[in-house]
């Protein structure tokens, strides 16, 4: 995942500064850097002029991770470019954080519903060595395919 992200600033600068674009690449660096555990207890909520926004469940959350705001913000802009996100603010929104919890589970069990993806493409993601890469790759292309439906 971290040679996907390398690459990460020469698109966004291709991309013209399409702001849902950032936003969403932005997001994606968050999860990343946020790990599995705080991904479960945090949520990207928005990015604009520089912040990003990250909904928290309560005060005892929000201060932890205001401690340990430099050291993400500099691992963020690692992979996204520097200067890419200048201030994460830590936001109590515990309705915004249910909404991303249910939102998840929507989509694994869309994932786990989809028809089987052709042969053609496993073998193709057989190739990517990067376990959570190939299950990215495979993820997406049965989204793909099933909007084509």
């Amino acid at each position: 995942m971290e040679r996907v992200f390398g690459t990460i600033p020469v698109v966004l600068s291709g991309l013209g500064l399409n702001d849902s674009a950032t936003e969403a690449v932005v997001f994606v660096a968050w999860r990343q850097t946020a790990g599995e555990m705080l991904s479960e207890r945090t949520s990207p909520v928005e990015f604009f002029e520089s912040r990003l926004v990250i909904a928290v469940e309560d005060r005892t959350w929000q201060r932890h991770l205001e401690d340990l705001a430099p050291q993400m913000l500099a691992q963020l802009n690692g992979k996204l470019g520097q200067g890419t996100v200048k201030f994460i603010e830590f936001r109590i929104a515990p309705a915004s954080l249910a909404e991303a919890k249910r939102k998840r589970a929507r989509n694994t069990k869309a994932a786990k519903t989809r028809a089987p993806i052709a042969p053609s493409l496993v073998n193709a993601a057989n190739d990517i060595a990067d376990e959570s890469l190939r299950k990215s790759f495979l993820n997406a292309a049965a989204a793909y395919l099933d909007k084509g439906d």
